[in-house]
């Protein structure tokens, strides 16, 4: 008799396991209040059709390991020609323990089974994304970022059944895994994650805008593919891992939001690529990195013309392509590098190896293959890869900058050099900013004061001197004279070996004040070359106001500035008067007119010391008076 109880004891147990199903006890419920737990087991399998949640009798046809695809799963050659191509419908059935009763527990629903399904909690249905039909031909797909919520039975359990369907996608069963925790914890995590990626997102939109105006104002090309690749990575991000995209366009359709998903798969690659090659041409010397990059682009173009059945089965030589490239752009670089190692190169290949091991990751997980423990490393990958690469192109427009101060110095210098050939005012006179601009043949006519200045007797004091004592005297006099012409806004025209020319546009009085302080500076001049045991010099000058042509001459070779008129002339001849009459300045009549005009112009009393000169027989218009001008301290003779 007790054999009898023992035997039918046992089947009973038997029963209740086999009626109960794939269970899975919950360790630990407690701990779900502020954690949350990931549950992989067996589940129950039904093929082909729905399973109501009150059905106990029904048995599986398989059990699996969940999250998983029935691509593979080992049922009938007739179902499996169905099951392969990831069409075909079927039911998942798991009984949680070890729950706490009321207690209400959440979990996340966003891609937890291809691609439109149910869930029941026991005999309530939780959730429901889309249209799954036995049927699975009239599916109607949709995901949706949102959560399932139940409370468990009082003894602590409940039965999940998920009812799935799919007819558009390569794969078909229940893909992800039942994240479970309490809803208050839920909602904490999620708030906190939906601000950091907000912020993260914002971040990365804003380096992408950063990088594509740099682009636009200085053509630069490694910024269009930075911003590019920056931005091909995070919509798989915000269309997947964290799906800010369906948060904040819910009406998105289910297969626009899988074309924005693959996007990366087969962009990433060529941007990268073309990213590469325009930091270091050298790098794709014998595969040009445009023809690498083609892919991406046939790949985007079939991604968006192609109905979402057909462009999902284009992924896995999406993926065979970015592994290819990844590695091939991988290898160059590294070879590059090691010809001519660098610090950032070497940071960089870092950097993209981190980036191939986070797609890595993610392409294993999608796959349901562990990868150290169900990390999710494509998001910190992506973000140590934009860091870097933003620390590289600092680094290399921090270059650039220097590059172009030292080019830009080395630009002052020249144009100081060329100013000490052609003077500054003179390329003033011809309306152009700087000598680049200037044209053969230009002119322009102006008013303006003449000075020319000359020393007496200098051949027959060079010819006693040798001729390093010549060079000596000369720029001595002429290291006095030129900053006064300066001083009084007067342009050195040209140097005629112990001559000047110079010119003061728009102001006799300016030559006038010039010419007198030149003598000034003539008589300590004449102390310093006494106490050396050099020869005296004395200089006369002549000052003329009237019209000049300024222009260039010469050909497209050799160019230089050439001043043309009469009264450069007369004033050349006054300095030569400066001989005969054996005065020190000598002005026409026109510069002392032209500079009282100026003096009454400005409200001030035009006062000279000076005298006219009667006798001007070498000039050819004898219309034109000469006068003297002096001071006490330089005096009348010359």
């Amino acid at each position: 008799m007790k054999k009898i109880i023992v035997f039918l004891s046992l089947l009973f147990i038997l029963f209740q396991l086999n009626a109960q199903g794939s269970v899975y006890k919950i360790e630990k419920p407690e701990n779900l209040m502020n954690s949350k737990i990931s549950i992989e087991t067996n589940w129950d399998f039904y093929w082909g059709k729905f399973v109501p949640p009150y059905d106990k009798n029904s048995k599986p046809d398989i059990v699996v390991s969940a999250p998983s695809d029935w691509n593979k799963y080992p049922l009938s050659d007739d179902i499996q020609k169905i099951t392969k191509t990831g069409k075909g419908s079927g039911t998942y059935r798991l009984t949680l323990t070890n729950l706490i009763p009321d207690t209400k527990y959440v979990f996340p629903v966003y891609k937890l089974a291809y691609t439109a399904f149910t869930i029941y909690a026991d005999n309530e249905l939780i959730y429901q994304a889309g249209n799954p039909v036995t049927e699975w031909e009239n599916t109607i797909a949709e995901q949706n970022f949102e959560t399932a919520a139940f409370f468990p039975k009082s003894d602590g359990t409940v039965t999940l059944t998920i009812f799935v369907s799919n007819d558009i996608y390569r794969k078909g069963g229940l893909r992800g895994k039942i994240t479970l925790c309490e809803e208050q914890y839920y909602k904490d995590t999620h708030y906190k994650s939906l601000c950091s990626y907000s912020i993260f997102s914002g971040i990365l939109l804003m380096i992408v805008l950063y990088s594509i105006l740099i682009f636009i104002i200085k053509k630069e090309k490694s910024y269009l593919y930075l911003a590019l690749l920056i931005l091909t990575i995070y919509t798989r991000i915000v269309s997947s891992i964290f799906p800010l995209l369906k948060t904040l366009f819910p009406a998105l359709p289910f297969s626009m939001m899988l074309k924005i998903e693959f996007i990366s798969i087969f962009c990433i690659p060529g941007f990268i690529t073309l990213y590469i090659d325009s930091l270091n041409k050298n790098i794709f010397k014998y595969i040009p990195a445009k023809i690498l990059a083609v892919p991406s682009y046939i790949f985007l173009i079939l991604d968006f013309v192609l109905p979402i059945h057909l462009a999902n089965r284009l992924v896995p030589f999406e993926q065979l392509y970015m592994y290819s490239i990844l590695t091939i752009d991988s290898l160059f670089f590294i070879l590059s590098t090691i010809k001519k190692p660098d610090f950032l190169s070497s940071l960089a290949i870092l950097s993209l190896v981190f980036l191939a091991i986070g797609a890595t990751g993610d392409i294993l997980l999608i796959n349901h293959i562990s990868f150290l423990h169900g990390l999710q490393l494509l998001a910190p990958s992506f973000v140590q890869f934009a860091i870097w690469q933003i620390i590289l192109l600092a680094y290399i427009q921090n270059k650039n900058y220097q590059n172009i101060l030292d080019i830009n110095q080395n630009l002052v210098e020249m144009n100081k050099a060329y100013y000490r050939f052609v003077p500054k005012e003179f390329l003033e006179l011809l309306s152009k900013k700087d000598i680049t601009e200037v044209q053969l043949g230009e002119y322009k006519v102006s008013k303006a004061a003449v000075l020319s200045a000359d020393i007496r007797n200098f051949t027959a004091i060079s010819e006693k001197l040798v001729p390093i004592q010549v060079f000596d005297l000369l720029n001595s006099y002429l290291r006095r004279v030129a900053p006064l012409i300066r001083k009084y806004n007067g342009i050195i025209e040209k140097y005629l070996g112990d001559g000047i020319i110079a010119i003061f546009p728009n102001s006799a009085e300016a030559a006038l004040n010039c010419a007198i302080e030149i003598q000034e500076e003539m008589i300590k001049l004449r102390e310093e070359f006494s106490e050396r045991g050099m020869p005296q010099i004395r200089i006369g000058i002549g000052i003329h106001y009237g019209n000049i042509v300024i222009g260039t001459g010469g050909n497209n070779e050799r160019m230089t500035e050439i001043s043309l008129s009469k009264d450069i002339d007369i004033a050349i001849k006054t300095e030569s008067e400066t001989k005969i009459f054996k005065h020190p300045i000598l002005a026409t009549v026109q510069a002392i007119s032209n500079a009282a005009n100026e003096a009454r112009k400005e409200g001030r009393k035009f006062s000279f010391c000076g005298k006219t000169v009667t006798e001007n027989s070498n000039l050819h218009d004898k219309s034109l008076k000469l006068f003297s001008i002096y001071n006490e301290q330089i005096g009348d003779v010359l």
